[in-house]
């Protein structure tokens, strides 16, 4: 397995809030991925200690059809398909607010979600309607502001607004990766530039709706995913986009030819064709800490997790992981609805559907059924 660092020719930025020409020379480090088996096991407490295990409540009004997103502050907050959760930090569920509400604090797509901690706030993207609504912790709504751009993922540094049409045409040029300046809605958000480029032929399929573009390393720094290029990208503060690290799938990579002039329709079209390969794709989930860099990858539609270590440059895969809970050791298979993300600082999370069945083993929650809410298991490098 080959790990190099390759630097690149220098690459000339525009960054306006600076006025004046940066130059760089980038350096980035590629990841040889090879394609693991899918019994192989990752034993997760090698890299990582599970500092919380959260158990959300279940009732009518709190179940969760799938996790997209988990932030964190006083309260818990979770992005599900059309709702946003609020639970106490024992997983007691409070509240909830969900699309399809009329009036100024509606939305038809809940597309994102950011928080701002320092604030008590939290923002709701809505694709649909191209507009930011903010409210309160208590989710009394405040502001309606017409963003005006069709984005698929969001994320906000103190004096901007990140946004992600994926291959989606947003503005008048083909990017990936839109930079707003702006400090707040009372205010507004400008557009200041745009970074990476994409075949304006794949925006004709390849609307990839995704809730794993963005990753929070640190206060006002991101790593951004740009899936079909199988590239992680590192944003600074300044809102510019550095490749950080590029996996290799060697043989098993999806070449441009398998995505263009090949008759795709629908996004459908496109996964299914990939599925019915042995083909790698689809980065996603991206967890980095100090040492280690964990993503997520899929191979003929099964989904498997890597851990980069950058020390060492080793690396791990497998399909299934193994989990050290108050003491029992569990195996649990890296399925689609498990969710990795990351809270910022260093501190990740997992959220972990009960179907596996081992709760009864676990007194603590043995009175769970699987058919309830997730746990979340909060987690930081050992």
């Amino acid at each position: 397995m080959r790990f190099n660092n390759f630097i690149f020719i220098p690459v000339v930025f525009l960054v306006f809030c600076k006025h004046k020409v940066q130059k760089e020379v980038l350096t980035y480090t590629t990841i040889s991925q090879n394609l693991p088996k899918a019994d192989d096991v990752i034993d997760f407490d090698n890299y990582f200690e599970i500092t919380e295990i959260i158990a959300l409540e279940t009732n009518d009004s709190s179940i969760i059809d799938f996790v997209h997103k988990v932030l964190i502050d006083e309260y818990l907050f979770l992005k599900g398909s059309g709702a946003i959760f609020k639970f106490d930090k024992t997983g007691k569920f409070i509240s909830k607010i969900e699309k399809g509400k009329d009036g100024p604090d509606g939305f038809i797509n809940l597309t994102d979600v950011v928080l701002m901690p320092d604030q008590n706030r939290i923002w709701v993207y809505d694709s649909n309607q191209r507009n930011l609504l903010q409210f309160d912790y208590d989710f009394d709504f405040e502001i309606n502001y017409k963003l005006g751009f069709p984005l698929f993922g969001i994320e906000k540094s103190d004096d901007r607004l990140l946004g992600t049409p994926g291959y989606m045409m947003s503005i008048d040029k083909p990017r990936a990766l839109i930079n707003f300046s702006g400090e707040n809605l009372a205010i507004g958000y400008s557009l200041e530039n745009s970074f990476l480029p994409f075949e304006i032929e794949k925006s004709k399929y390849l609307h990839i709706n995704r809730d794993d573009y963005f990753s929070i390393l640190n206060q006002n720094e991101f790593n951004f995913v740009n899936s079909f290029n199988d590239t992680i990208y590192s944003i600074n503060k300044y809102g510019v986009p550095t490749i950080e690290y590029y996996i290799d799938f060697q043989d098993k990579k999806v070449l441009n030819e398998d995505l263009i002039n090949r008759g795709f329709s629908t996004i459908v079209d496109v996964f299914t064709y990939i599925n019915s390969t042995n083909k790698s794709f689809n980065i996603g989930n991206v967890f980095q800490s100090k040492s280690f860099l964990t993503f997520r990858f899929f191979n003929s539609g099964k989904p498997y997790l890597s851990i980069y270590n950058k020390d060492d440059k080793s690396l791990v895969s497998g399909g299934r992981i193994k989990f050290n809970l108050n003491g029992s050791e569990f195996f649990v298979d890296f399925e689609e609805e498990m969710r990795i993300g990351s809270l910022g600082e260093g501190i990740g999370y997992i959220s972990l559907p009960l179907e596996s069945g081992f709760l009864s083993e676990l007194d603590e929650f043995a009175q769970l059924n699987e058919s309830d809410n997730p746990l979340i298991l909060i987690f930081h490098e050992k």
